[in-house]
């Protein structure tokens, strides 16, 4: 079908760069302060708690660009390729996925080892080829921070297999499926809080960014009255739910804190996600345009790799400090760090995917007919 037909959302690029930035400084200030005292303590507990409407954001979007794509390719071919699919989401993952373990369970043990640096228990291997690590995988210890970012994307591998599925054999009931997902989310949610557990790797928990993500799909898709009203609204009504759904998005979870609530910030946040996705893309008083923001539009495209990369590198800093005797109790030092680490990420994410990803970006084309 014709190419000047493709389904492409600019602006998703500078969202993802922005959500981005929590995680960084989560996965940064944990290894910075492993003891996980003193002020930094709190500062560290905010970036986690901004870090999980990050995720969600990451869950919605995937959602909403799978199932957006997905519906297309009914729409002009009739028909779905599961294999096509399947072939896509490897051929995007893969690289940056392949390098980070062979960091985890090679590379990382033998420098340790080298340089002599307190012993480290690294977790099997086992359950990352059963592709289900989130589930099974003990981490123990701050310096394996990046395990909990690798099993994140497993979370995404795991998601993409169930898709394909829905929308290869039951695509006419992929509303009722994507309410269904909503609800699992929820009471997951519920359950956790219950049971004072974590639901940061049970894949189940992201059911509602991800239900709300796939409704949003299939509301634009259809060019529902909903989308055509938001099109439409004025920039002081756009101003309003920006500061609204800016402040849940910042402040959500913080105010949730460990309470039953955590479950209900994200169906309020999801929302907020699929307005800016919506006026973003198809607005026509927007108060402000990210696709215009070239840097930002960069970084999202290098994202995959800054999210996976960054974890990597904040150990590899912490470690040559280690080996330096170098203190971090400064906040020069501290600042150091950060301002290294984000460069660092942003060097290497970029060689990585100019090297790597954007060819296999390019092949992956061939599996992509719409």
């Amino acid at each position: 079908m014709p190419r000047n037909k493709r389904l492409h959302f600019k602006d998703i690029h500078a969202l993802k760069a922005l959500v981005f930035i929590p995680i960084f400084l989560y996965c940064t200030f944990s290894l910075i302060n492993p003891t996980n005292t003193g002020a930094l303590a709190e500062v560290t507990i905010i970036a986690g708690k901004i870090s999980q409407s990050s995720f969600d954001f990451l869950f919605f979007l995937t959602a909403f660009l799978v199932t957006s794509h997905g519906l297309r390719e009914y729409k002009y071919t009739e028909k779905f390729s599961l294999k096509n699919f399947y072939i896509r989401r490897i051929l995007r993952l893969s690289v940056v996925l392949t390098l980070s373990l062979v960091f985890a369970f090679a590379l990382h043990p033998w420098l340790i080892g080298v340089l002599d640096l307190q012993p480290m228990v690294t977790p099997s291997i086992e359950p990352y080829i059963w592709l289900i690590p989130n589930y099974l995988s003990d981490f123990a210890g701050p310096q394996l921070i990046y395990l909990t970012i690798i099993c994140t994307v497993f979370m995404f591998l795991q998601f993409y297999a169930f898709w394909g599925i829905m929308l290869r054999f039951f695509h006419n009931y992929l509303n009722l499926i994507a309410v269904i997902l909503l609800v699992v989310g929820l009471v997951s949610r519920v359950l956790h809080e219950y049971n004072q557990s974590d639901y940061l790797m049970d894949t189940l928990s992201f059911g509602i960014p991800i239900g709300i993500g796939a409704l949003t799909a299939i509301a634009v898709r259809k060019e529902s009255s909903v989308v055509v009203k938001l099109k439409e609204f004025s920039k002081n009504t756009n101003s309003f739910i920006y500061i609204i759904g800016s402040l849940l998005f910042l402040g959500g979870y913080i105010l949730a804190k460990n309470s039953y609530l955590t479950a209900i910030i994200p169906l309020l946040t999801s929302l907020f996600f699929g307005y800016v996705l919506i006026e973003q893309t198809f607005g026509k008083n927007s108060l402000v345009q990210f696709k215009t923001k070239k840097i930002l539009t960069y970084l999202g495209k290098i994202s995959y790799g800054m999210l996976v990369y960054q974890a990597i590198i904040n150990v590899m800093i912490i470690i040559a400090m280690e080996s330096l005797d170098q203190n971090l109790d400064s906040f020069y030092m501290i600042g150091i760090v950060i301002v290294a680490s984000f460069i660092g990420t942003v060097v290497v994410s970029d060689i990585s995917f100019k090297l790597f990803e954007k060819p296999l970006l390019r092949f992956r084309r061939e599996f992509k007919k719409v």
